[in-house]
């Protein structure tokens, strides 16, 4: 394919098909008990498409999607992966960017603070689980087994516990 028209092809495909996701998992070894994991995904019945997207982007795995072997699914979740490659793809076409702009500009968002180690403080870490929370809002297929207001009372309750300086462990 014609470089431009496959920059088209991998940049439509992910405003159209892409998933920015933010998962908030419950983890007692952790200064405020929870993990955030940023992960970028697409879902497709045919390998063939995620593959391009995958040599376009220059990184990402495609596995058989779990509980739906029938399909597979290009995944992006490694902190250096978002950070060195998906990132600065998306930045230099983001203004081609319409339906998933907003939840591009969230997920970046919450990496990039993730990276420069801000969600250690807890005031931060807040404001990320609610912008997470934001992200999900986005998508009519987001689900979230707890409310907000639970995991920012988890954070609370980690504090109140803490006597050590603010930060992960």
């Amino acid at each position: 394919m014609e470089n431009k028209l496959l920059m088209g092809y991998v940049l439509g495909f992910i405003d159209a098909e892409a998933s920015f996701s933010v998962s908030i998992k419950l983890q007692k070894g952790l200064a405020y008990g929870i993990r955030l994991d940023p992960v970028f995904s697409i879902t497709q019945q045919e390998k063939a498409p995620l593959e391009i997207i995958r040599q376009v982007i220059g990184v990402g795995r495609i596995i058989r999607k779990p509980g739906q072997r029938h399909l597979y699914l290009l995944v992006i979740d490694s902190m250096k992966d978002l950070r060195e490659k998906l990132i600065p793809f998306l930045n230099r076409y983001e203004n081609v960017l319409t339906a998933k702009k907003r939840n591009y500009e969230l997920f970046r968002e919450i990496v990039e603070k993730m990276l420069r180690k801000e969600h250690r403080k807890p005031e931060t870490l807040k404001q990320l689980v609610k912008k997470a929370y934001l992200l999900s809002n986005l998508s009519s297929k987001a689900y979230r087994k707890r409310r907000l207001q639970e995991i920012l009372s988890i954070i609370d309750y980690y504090c109140s516990k803490r006597r050590d300086s603010p930060g992960e462990r």
